[in-house]
């Protein structure tokens, strides 16, 4: 395979070292199998970090092995989840402020006639429009 990241290549070859050196150490433990990383498919996880799998196999299938081999793909999953649930609450909030929604009292002001079930229908869809923003933004992108 010829790697496009020098620092991912190195972490490979270190994690591959020390496998080879658990394989000596411990024979019964680890089998000529093994592999010196997590391997993930299209369907190893589920939601946002299942988004990111896919959505870095289709447009950047280089990187997504050479992340999963040097075994810094699952931190990145996680990372890229955290920030997704971070972005997607400050879109809400953003969302629901210019909507009047962030109160009962704020929405009696700025539209008397809202009901309770227009005000959580409009929660609803800000939380809706708030994540789609926030995939968009955060796990299909680089």
């Amino acid at each position: 395979m010829t790697w496009t990241d020098p620092q991912l290549k190195a972490r490979y070859e270190e994690n591959s070292r020390k496998l080879e050196h658990l394989r000596e150490t411990l024979p019964n433990l680890y089998s000529e199998d093994a592999l010196p990383y997590k391997v993930f498919t299209r369907s190893s996880l589920h939601g946002i970090q299942n988004m990111r799998i896919n959505w870095l196999m289709d447009n950047h299938p280089q990187r997504f092995r050479e992340m999963m081999m040097a075994n810094v793909l699952e931190e990145h999953l996680r990372d890229i989840e955290r920030r997704t649930r971070e972005r997607q609450a400050q879109i809400m909030d953003q969302l629901m402020e210019s909507r009047h929604l962030l109160n009962r009292t704020d929405c009696l002001k700025a539209a008397p006639q809202m009901t309770d079930l227009d005000r959580l229908n409009g929660m609803n869809e800000a939380q809706s429009e708030s994540m789609s923003m926030a995939i968009h933004e955060i796990v299909e992108s680089f």
